[in-house]
């Protein structure tokens, strides 16, 4: 289990029982309260986060060309399909939108007369 929030990004380490984190108010570098008065308990969350971390960016690098490698093709028609779905709704947009704009001044030239 990683020791890192990966919503927060907050890193988890036992403290000892002599660590002053219960009167820490502030928000230490490492975005933790519990060590802003221990340098070296900060620098071992941050570096253990950035270990996690990085880590992770790895494996999602390998499993991005893993991916690509066996899924590559159906992916790339997948695209292809959505690109064109959504160039067609675009372009029903915009001819929605002459049309609006032509009704509109039809109505304000019929109001002038």
């Amino acid at each position: 289990m990683s020791p890192c929030d990966p919503k927060t990004g907050v890193c988890e380490v036992p403290q000892s029982s002599s660590s002053p984190a219960s009167s820490c108010a502030s928000k230490c570098a490492c975005g933790s309260e519990s060590c802003c008065t221990d340098p070296i308990a900060c620098q071992t969350k941050m570096l253990t986060c950035a270990f996690w971390e990085a880590k992770k960016a790895v494996m999602v690098d390998i499993l991005k060309l893993k991916i690509q490698k066996s899924c590559g093709k159906k992916m790339e028609m997948a695209a292809d399909a959505i690109v064109e779905a959504m160039e067609v709704k675009k372009d029903s947009m915009i001819a929605m939108a002459k049309a609006k704009e032509e009704f509109m001044n039809k109505l304000k030239s019929m109001c002038k007369e």
